[in-house]
């Protein structure tokens, strides 16, 4: 058996490990809301499924792997996350700036499909988050 599926499924379940975190985090943020950013309700949302996408995807490759993907998530994300003032939208926003720097140094060690769902897929989706949730500040929090 080569180390090169085992290195990839170590990096893959590092990141796993992260989107597990961020799945919690997004839970706890949308149980939050209790009412507030009712209009950003929907991004939440919407992030949170994100997350939950890329969960699934990273188990896939993992499993296509060979390996075992992990089931515990990480500490890279506070599991309390709560959306009640501008500083808890700011711990998820860089919490998803961490992600994307996730993402991007384990993207030259990854090949083919991996390498794809990284580059194609995640690294885009997580781009996407961290917009969102800069736009949120913006919106809400500028005035």
């Amino acid at each position: 058996m080569s180390l090169l599926p085992t290195r990839s499924a170590e990096s893959l379940n590092a990141l796993l490990r992260a989107e597990l975190a961020a799945v919690v985090a997004y839970q706890h943020a949308l149980r939050s809301l209790d009412g507030r950013l009712e209009e950003e309700s929907g991004l939440v949302l919407g992030l949170a499924a994100g997350h939950q996408r890329t969960v699934a995807g990273l188990q896939a490759c993992i499993r296509a792997l060979g390996e075992a993907p992990a089931v515990e998530p990480g500490a890279s994300w506070s599991p309390f996350a709560l959306l009640h003032d501008e500083l808890s939208v700011q711990q998820l926003l860089e919490a998803e700036e961490t992600g994307l720097a996730g993402y991007e140094a384990a993207l030259p060690s990854l090949e083919g499909d991996v390498h794809d769902l990284v580059e194609h897929d995640l690294i885009p989706r997580q781009r996407q988050h961290v917009a969102t949730l800069s736009k949120i500040l913006l919106d809400v929090f500028a005035a």
